[in-house]
């Protein structure tokens, strides 16, 4: 399943809005696929519980199911297929100075590294290593996105895949109250 290159590429669509909603219609028109193939993958979907439905009319309004981890999982794979160099000299200076509890994950904006962390203990050791980089807590980052219309939409997370969608699950009320299209 989570190879599927169909299901990557409609995941892919909600990747600069995580809370955005699309008809099964756009969906075709954005992947320029036949209605009817996209129309039974995005139906699937929905019965894995992986897409939410919000019926307008005749037609669907689909979103992604943020509580359900198999979607979390498709946006980690989605991230991890598109990760670059960056992502693996971040994750091999992670591993080699144990700092995997420490660092919850670390996202590239504009060419740019944030560390999102759990604790700022660790803040000295990563300025060192990375001087350029924004080294915030959890907290501090969700008011970034609130803030930042851009780097909610054009980020890309190096490390800590899971954690990240995770932390946005936690503030989903927030995200969806700032950034949806609809107020569902």
């Amino acid at each position: 399943m989570f190879e599927n290159k169909l299901e990557q590429e409609i995941i892919g669509l909600y990747t600069d809005n995580l809370v955005n909603l699309f008809s099964i219609n756009e969906i075709s028109k954005q992947l320029n696929k036949k209605y009817p193939y996209i129309n039974k993958k995005v139906t699937q979907l929905i019965k894995k519980g992986i897409l939410k439905k919000i019926v307008v009319g005749r037609s669907y309004l689909c979103s992604l199911n943020l509580e359900n981890e198999k979607t979390i999982l498709l946006l980690a794979l989605y991230q991890i297929n598109k990760r670059n160099r960056d992502s693996d000299n971040v994750r091999k200076y992670i591993i080699k100075n144990n700092l995997e509890l420490t660092i919850h994950s670390v996202i590239d904006f504009q060419g740019s590294l944030i560390f999102i962390v759990n604790s700022l203990r660790d803040r000295k050791a990563l300025m060192n290593t990375f001087p350029e980089a924004q080294i915030v807590h959890k907290g501090e980052f969700v008011e970034m996105l609130l803030e930042t219309p851009e780097l909610f939409s054009k980020h890309s997370v190096l490390y800590g895949y899971e954690r990240f969608f995770e932390l946005i699950v936690a503030f989903k009320d927030e995200l969806v109250s700032k950034y949806s299209p609809l107020r569902y």
